[in-house]
């Protein structure tokens, strides 16, 4: 998988990101990232959002997690006995005027490895709409750059 540091502009979906799409979550060996306690609502909102992520697109195949050398970390998680997938789907978040793009292996980072997203990610994920619902979309729609739904404008 491909790293970022949080908070930085995320060109993995499109190179013309027009400075509104930022990474949260890209995680590898051999970078530090932020490691703390991450509030429980935090965590379920986001299992919740993974349940069925809305994405622009999607691609083939899983990422591994970088730090589980043997096992190559989980390909679920199951909280309050609902699994959601990992490494295989991203979780797209809007926060005002830009969006918040996170992998879906950001939960096993959380409850593996300490990882603790920026407090504005976390805000976000608590102010954030239902997934896929009208108003989620309209905000994915307003937060967006347009050359994430180029040739893709059947998803809204």
């Amino acid at each position: 998988m491909a790293h970022f540091a949080d908070l930085t502009p995320c060109d993995y979906f499109t190179p013309q990101h027009d400075g509104k799409l930022f990474a949260v979550g890209w995680l590898a060996r051999d970078h530090a990232y932020s490691r703390g306690d991450v509030s429980r609502n935090v965590v379920t909102r986001i299992h919740r959002f993974l349940i069925d992520p809305w994405e622009p697109g999607r691609f083939m195949g899983w990422h591994d997690c970088d730090f589980c050398r043997v096992s190559s970390g989980p390909r679920q998680l199951t909280l309050d006995n609902v699994s959601v997938d990992l490494g295989n789907t991203n979780l797209f978040i809007p926060a005002g005027d830009r969006l918040l793009v996170a992998p879906s292996l950001i939960l096993h980072y959380i409850d593996a490895h300490e990882y603790s997203p920026p407090t504005e990610f976390c805000d976000a994920v608590l102010a954030c709409p239902e997934m896929r619902s009208m108003d989620y979309l309209k905000m994915i729609r307003r937060a967006a750059p347009p050359a994430l739904f180029a040739g893709n404008e059947v998803v809204m």
